[in-house]
This record gives C-alpha cells, sequence and structure tokens, in this order.
C-alpha cells in the first residue's frame, strides 16, 4: 500500500493529463485558437493579405448594423432555427413514443428512421433537389396525380427557405427519436403501473409521468439541435446555388452561409469574422439563458 505524501497521486495525475492530452490539444487548436483568432480578426481590415492590414476598431460592428443583407440573414436564420428545432424534437418524440411500445418490427422501423442520420448530407441534398425539380421532380408529379397544384419548392422565395427546413428535419430527427427511447426505457415501468391504479389515463401518464421524467433528455436535446441549428450550412450550399447561393432573393441565406460569403468569396475576412462574433454571442446567450431556466422545468430526480 502507497504511504501518503509518496506521489502517488501526482503520478496519477500525470498519467490522466497524458490521455486527456489529444483531446486537449485538439480542443484548443481546432476550437479555442479559432474562436480567439475570429474575435481579433474581427477588429481589423484584413481580407486575406497583410499589404493594407490596420486595426478598424469597431468598424466592422458598425457596418453590420447597416447591412441589411445581414439582418435578412438573422430573421431567415432566427426562422429557420426556431421552425427545425421545433419540427425535429416533436418527431422525433413522437416517434420515441411509438417505437417504445410493443409492436411488431419496431426495431426495423427504428433503424429506418435512424438511418438519414448516417447518409451523407450532400448525397442527401442531392436526392432532394431532383425530388424537388419543379417541372421533373417525383412530388410534384405526385401532388399532380392527386389533382393538386405544383410547389416551386427551391426555385421561389415563398417555399425555399420551407424545403431546406423539410430536408434538415427529414435527416436529423432520427438522431433525437434515439435520445429520446433511450430517455423513455430508463423510467421505472412501476410508476406507470402506479398511475394505472389511481385510473390515470394515456395521456395524463403522458403528461404527468413520461414528460417530466423526460425533461433531461429534451434540454439535452434542444441544445444538441440549437448548436447543429445555427451552424447549418450544407444544404443551403448545395440546394440553392451553390457558393454564390442563398435562394432566390437570399431567402435561405443563413447567418453561417453569409459568412462564409463574406469571408471566402468577397475575401472581405474581418467583416465575416465579426458575423462569425455576433453568431457565436447569440448561441452563448441562448444556451446561458436555457441553462439558468432549466432549474424551472427540468426535473433531475431519480426513481
Amino acid at each position: 500500500m502507497e504511504k501518503p505524501g509518496t506521489g502517488k497521486l501526482t503520478n496519477d495525475t500525470g498519467v490522466a493529463l497524458l490521455f486527456a492530452l489529444p483531446s486537449l490539444a485538439g480542443f484548443v487548436i481546432f476550437l479555442l485558437i479559432p474562436i480567439v483568432m475570429s474575435f481579433l480578426v474581427s477588429f481589423t481590415n484584413y481580407s486575406g493579405s497583410f499589404r493594407n492590414f490596420r486595426l478598424v476598431g469597431l468598424h466592422n460592428y458598425k457596418m453590420l448594423v447597416l447591412d441589411d443583407k445581414f439582418w435578412q440573414s438573422l430573421y431567415v436564420t432566427f426562422i429557420f432555427v426556431v421552425a427545425s428545432i421545433s419540427f425535429q424534437l416533436v418527431l422525433g418524440f413522437l416517434f420515441a413514443v411509438l417505437l417504445n411500445q410493443k409492436i411488431k418490427g419496431r426495431n426495423l422501423f427504428r433503424s429506418i428512421i435512424f438511418l438519414p442520420v448516417v447518409l451523407s448530407s450532400i448525397a442527401v441534398c442531392l436526392s432532394f433537389l431532383l425530388l424537388f425539380h419543379p417541372t421533373k421532380g417525383s412530388i410534384n408529379a405526385l401532388l399532380k396525380a392527386l389533382s393538386l397544384p405544383a410547389v416551386p419548392w427551391l426555385a421561389d422565395k415563398s417555399t425555399a427557405l420551407l424545403s431546406i427546413i423539410i430536408v434538415f428535419v427529414w435527416q436529423s430527427f432520427g438522431y433525437y427519436m434515439v435520445i429520446f427511447l433511450s430517455g423513455l426505457q430508463s423510467i421505472n415501468y412501476a410508476l406507470y403501473e402506479a398511475a394505472d391504479m389511481d385510473g390515470a389515463s394515456g395521456l395524463d401518464k403522458l403528461l404527468h409521468v413520461t414528460i417530466p421524467l423526460l425533461t433531461p433528455v429534451i434540454f439535452f436535446s434542444f441544445i444538441i439541435a440549437l448548436f447543429n441549428a445555427f451552424k447549418a450550412f450544407d444544404q443551403v450550399y448545395i440546394m440553392t446555388g451553390g457558393q454564390y447561393g442563398g435562394g432566390p432573393a437570399g431567402a435561405t441565406s443563413v447567418l453561417a452561409f453569409d459568412i462564409y460569403k463574406n469571408g471566402f468569396l468577397f475575401w472581405q475576412i474581418g467583416y465575416g469574422a465579426a458575423e462569425s462574433v455576433i453568431l457565436f454571442i447569440i448561441v452563448l446567450a441562448v444556451t446561458v439563458v436555457q441553462y439558468r431556466m432549466q432549474m424551472k422545468w427540468v426535473h433531475y430526480d431519480v426513481v
């Protein structure tokens, strides 16, 4: 047995730090340093060259306030985030509750719903481009067969963002279904038996047993969905016009895509960095608010 003061704790700490070093290095190199550099570059006029490089203070942020395209991108991002998170969590929860029942073939249905999560975003977007084609697409062909009017989908500003949301939700809600399933299966079944003895209906058990005990899972899913929604990029880039896209009249130009255009197409890197700082602050603020509010609605009781 090791005696106190022999340095065993120090050795164990060193080994633990050695194992943590790869992850820590990855965090510093690929996350912490880019965040700090984006913040610093946002106060410059950097455009890929140091020839006319200089500090400009808050100039980029002042330009953001006066830029209508920035406010439009922020508005589009808000609509996209609210709609996508709502549909992802609601569909994930409903399918989790359904496929948690003892129905025939439920494992097959779980696999089918989860399958889009592991598919390539590029392949999914290209497939939906064919499905959403205004004249040759299968979806409009089906609508025509049902004597319904065709939908312009990606070709019209009134439906372009909806099309992106459909693809984004379709590919990702299976992930939240699996998370909700794990939460449902961890609930003590004795609580449902007690509710049955009290004469509770199925809706009563859902509202007063299932949902309250799932609130930690709901909170976790919301935070993950929030991060993923704010950084959505692939669908906009591939489905609405490539690098100079963003949909008709900028209808799908979310803030992450606008940052890409300003930073890597127009070489206004300082301006794009300022946009990324604003995006970082928004995500951080929403996360902090939700974290503090969770005390009012998230229940961590283990039964």
